[in-house]
């Protein structure tokens, strides 16, 4: 019973966190623009995502910034990046894009 419930508590704890591949990404640059490219980036997966996606990262950008170039640059870049990483990894691919012909 105690390994069933940790797997339910890990999954639930997981399952709210950014795909694998955008955790390894740390944009290069100050921390105004680190801060726009998270917000930009959360709010890419939003904008391309099912609807857990759109409920877990909606749209994100901090009126408080809004004078700030570095943001607004990080910005636009995080959200370019994670919307179209994401459209990318959820595209079915096809044996012909590998390589393979026609398949086996």
């Amino acid at each position: 019973m105690k390994k069933s419930s940790l797997l339910v508590i890990s999954l639930l704890l997981t399952s709210s966190c950014r795909p694998v591949w955008l955790n390894t990404i740390d944009p290069p640059g100050p921390p105004e623009y680190q801060l726009g490219w998270e917000d930009g980036c959360d709010t890419g997966l939003g904008a391309e995502g099912e609807w857990y996606y759109k409920l877990m990262y909606g749209f994100k950008k901090r009126p408080e910034m809004a004078a700030n170039d570095q943001y607004k640059q990080g910005w636009n870049e995080g959200f370019t990046f994670c919307r179209f990483s994401l459209d990318s990894s959820q595209t079915p691919g096809r044996w012909e894009d590998v390589g393979f012909g026609n398949g086996f």
